[in-house]
Formats: C-alpha cells, structure tokens, sequence
C-alpha cells in the first residue's frame, strides 16, 4: 500500500515538475510580451488616476472642552458627550448653516468629523476639502462655532485648540497614484501570465527526446549540437563538417546519426532515403548535406539530391555557384544528369551532389513527379550505396509527396521547441498515408540526446542562427558512446568485406586526406568540381 502512495506521489511531482518546466519555457519566449503589458497597463493606471485625480486636504485639530456652567459634569464627559451628539447636530443642518454663514459661503465646501479621546475631555476635529485654504477655514469655524450649537445639549462650553495641522498638505495624492498603478500593472502582469499559459497548452512543441516519445513511437536517431559560428563568419549561412575547423562535438554528433542510419539501411537494404521535416526552418538541408558527406567518408558511394525546388539551399552549404545546373535542367532534359552531377572526390569524399537552380526556383512540383524523375532515381541506384533526397516539409507542401513514391524510407528532421506537436504529427502522418517507411527522428536544437548537450537549430535558407550553449559536462558519456558505436559499425563493415576497416580518424581531427580514385570506376561520369575551397582557413 504505501509502495502505491510513493509511486503516485513520484508521479504528481514529475508531473508538476514537467508543467513548471513548460510554462518557464513559454515565458522565456513571451517575457518581452509579459513585460510590455505589465508596464503599459501600469502607465494607463498613471494617466488614469491624474486625469480623474480630484485632491484631498484634510485639516485636523485637537482641542481641549472646557465647562463653564455649575460643574455638574466634569469636562472629560463634556467631551465625550459632545462627541457623540455631534453627527445629529451635523444632520440637523444647525451647525451647516451656522458655518455657511461664518464662511460666507453658499455650501458646506467639505466633509467634518469628530471624535472623542476616551478618557479624557480631549476632542479631535477634521476637516475634508478639495482645497488647501476651505479646509482650514471651515475647521477654524466648526471650532468657533460648534460651543454655540451644542451649549443647548450639555450647556456653556470652550474649545481650546491644543494641536493643529496648519494649512494641510495633499497627503493622499502619492498613495492614490501608486495604489492605481498597483492595480493596473497587476492586471497587466495576470494577462501576460494568461497568455504564456494560453501559449503553454495551445503551441507544446517537442524540447527532448521525452516529448518525442510522447507523440511517437519512431526510431530516435540522435540530437546534433549547437554550431558555435564566430564573429567574422555568422554572416555565411552554412554549416559544414568539410571545413577545418569544424567543431568536434557536431562531428560527434553527426558520426554517431551516421552509424545509426546506415546500421538501419544495411539492415533493411534501403537505398534511397529522403530528409524531410514538418515547418520550414527546422534545419533539414543542413541535416542532409552533413549526414551525406559524414556516410560518403565510409568508403561509401552517396549521391545527395536537393528536392526542394521552393527553397534550394545545398548551394549555399556546399559553395557553389547559381549557374551550376541542377535538378530542374536534368528532369526537363535540358542538361544530362553526368553534367549536373558534382563530384566531392578530390575533398575525401564519394560524394556526387545534384543541386537545385537556384536562378529556377518553382512551385511547379509536379515536375518531382514524374517519368524522370523515377528514371534518375533508378540509374543512379546502379552506381550509389545510398541516395539522399533533401525534400521540402511535408506538413506544409506537397512537394515532398511528390518524391515519396520513390523512396524507400525518410529521416524525419525536428527542431527543437520550434514546431508545434500536432503539426509534427501531421507531418509523420502525411508521410505514412503517402507509403513512406519513417526510419528515424532526428532533433535539432534540444539540450540532451546523442550529442549530449546544447544544439544548433538552422535556418531554413535565412540565415537565423541559434545558440543554446555548451554544457561540456556530458562530452565523456558522448565520446563513450560514439566510440561503443563505431565499433559496432566497424564490426559490421568488417562481416561485410571480410578484411578489418581503416578507423575513420580524419573526422576527430578535421583534416581531410587525398582520396584514392582508382576503386571509383563504375560511377556516371561528373563534371569536378574545382572551384570549391577546402574550408576556410
């Protein structure tokens, strides 16, 4: 019985936890919005109260009642007396008139009290107004004149005025101006905190590999990190793991999406795969062209295909020119594939790149549909190991259904706290009514998976970048699991060939070595491409 109550009560607390942990992320995005109403709706509280602010001066006496008739009644009940009779004489328009004529005024211009110290023959007397001098002349009056109305009740009495406030001062003004300031930002910041709560139930997106198993049961294939770009190059929108300098946590990261993904089509026998995601942004293209070069350094022949022909982005990743022919001159038959297709060759790589036109960006899909497109896709599977198609979002355009028929399985890219859940499962959902095999999820931009910390999250074409930090806390179970890997890839290249493969050192150095030309025959003639730096320096 109380292992059931602690196993509930876990389960409340992960709960509760999850909840705080999702309305923080969702004010961290709307902090500004909380900020802006909490600070406007306090400055209309402000204006508010100065435009309708009507002043308060209240002139206040102490004074000491002094009979002066036989001694009948001792001068502290006097007082006391007098302060209870004085609301009915107030009320019987007696001491008003008697004041208005004192005054020489026409009305009664504020709001009189009075009130007795108990205990002693101690009276205090107060007077309301909405200007300085009427409040301190009618309480001058109400002393005078008050002995005179009240003689006929409790007979001859003085008033001796023992303190006196003098000409009274606004004191009300800075309390009424900051309690409606009060009032009015409060009700900013609970509309603010409505909002990130709206937000919160209505935009949950996918953070971790948690939330992605909580919408789908797909195959996880890792998290790549954040790409730290420095000053002098956020400028160019690319990623690369071809550059020498490129950061060893993403190359980590990358080596081990790799050795998942080619464990799987090794498994399964697939050929073409196609690289997809559910909203623009999400980073797909940089995902593809990384995970291509990454498989084509292990000794295996790859052709990467840029399919989006809305937003063609391999160009700018890979440097190469707007002029080069890509994708649309070879399905309309206007260039042949053997002169569009660019060989990576001379970098390290087997690689041969299909890139999209840049200078022909169309929405006309159809074009991915048909008859040449299925004869490309079948004559390069004669010389390619694995052939990735870079295709657009598939919860938003068709143009990805347009290729599915032709794959033979997709790696589904997902930005981390980017897209909504249920667009995500649109997205998934769309593929499987299309026939397409999902063969894994990638996250991008998360804080913990494969890679083990921060993440960077690219741009669709835009050249937004992302920073979500470092945590190098987590690198030594990385690197663990990188190495557990590869052996195990290694292991399967080595039952495959029957000899014991070269360990891929190059990546965990970034440096590059001349690739050996002379296993490559077999291959579609390609234009080389020579104009293409290696990294920059």
């Amino acid at each position: 019985m109380s292992t059931y109550s602690s196993s509930e009560n876990q389960l409340e607390k992960i709960d509760i936890t999850r909840f705080v942990d999702e309305f923080l992320n969702a004010f961290r995005k709307m902090w500004i919005i909380v900020l802006v109403l909490t600070a406007g709706l306090g400055a209309l509280g402000y204006l508010r109260i100065k435009d309708s602010y009507i002043p308060s001066y209240t002139a206040e006496a102490t004074v000491a009642v002094t009979v002066k008739s036989d001694g009948k009644m001792n001068d502290s009940k006097t007082a006391e007396q007098l302060g209870v009779i004085f609301p009915y004489i107030l009320t019987s328009g007696v001491l008003k008139d008697v004041i208005i004529e004192d005054m020489g005024v026409t009305s009664l211009p504020g709001t009189i009290k009075v009130t007795n110290i108990e205990g002693t023959n101690l009276l205090t007397i107060s007077v309301t107004t909405s200007d300085q001098m009427n409040s301190y002349n009618e309480l001058m009056s109400v002393i005078r004149n008050y002995p005179k109305v009240a003689q006929y009740v409790v007979g001859e009495t003085e008033l001796d005025i023992i303190d006196e406030s003098g000409i009274p001062e606004d004191t009300g003004k800075a309390i009424s101006y900051q309690s409606n300031v009060i009032k009015y930002a409060s009700i900013g910041l609970l509309i603010g905190l409505l909002m990130v709560f709206i937000r919160m139930v209505l935009f949950r997106t996918v953070r971790n590999s948690k939330d992605l198993k909580s919408i789908s049961n797909l195959n996880y294939l890792g998290t790549l990190p954040v790409y730290k770009l420095k000053k002098r190059r956020q400028g160019k929108n690319k990623i690369s793991i071809m550059e020498h300098n490129v950061q060893q946590d993403y190359l980590e990261a990358i080596r081990l999406i790799r050795a998942r993904v080619t464990q799987r089509l090794t498994e399964t026998g697939n050929k073409v795969v196609m690289v997809t995601s559910s909203i623009p942004g999400e980073g797909k293209s940089t995902v593809a062209a990384n995970l291509a070069m990454s498989i084509s350094r292990k000794d295996r022949n790859v052709v990467l295909i840029d399919c989006d022909l809305r937003n063609p982005s391999l160009q700018e990743i890979f440097d190469v020119d707007d002029d080069q022919p890509g994708i649309i001159d070879v399905l309309t038959g206007d260039v042949n594939p053997a002169d569009a297709l660019v060989s990576y060759e001379d970098k390290g790589l087997r690689l041969l790149v299909l890139f999209g036109n840049r200078d022909k960006v169309t929405e006309h899909a159809e074009i991915l549909s048909g008859k040449s497109m299925g004869q490309l896709l079948k004559a390069l599977r004669e010389v390619a190991d694995i052939i990735i198609l870079d295709t657009p979002p598939s919860a938003m355009l068709v143009d990805a259904m347009m290729v599915a028929k032709y794959v033979d399985e997709a790696v589904y890219v997902i930005k981390c706290d980017y897209a909504r859940r249920h667009v995500i499962i649109n997205g998934i959902q769309e593929l499987k009514d299309a026939g397409v095999e999902i063969g894994g999820v990638i996250l991008n931009g998360g804080k913990e998976g494969s890679a083990g910390y921060g993440y960077h999250t690219y741009g669709y074409g835009y050249g937004s970048h992302y920073y979500y930090g470092d945590s190098k806390s987590k690198k030594k179970k990385l690197k663990q699991e990188v190495e557990d890997t590869m052996q195990l890839e290694n292991l399967q290249e080595t039952e495959e060939s029957g000899s014991i493969p070269v360990q891929d050192d190059i990546e965990e150095s970034g440096e590059i070595p001349a690739q050996d030309d002379s296993d490559e025959s077999g291959q579609i003639p390609v234009q080389e491409e020579t104009s293409h730096e290696e990294g920059e320096q």
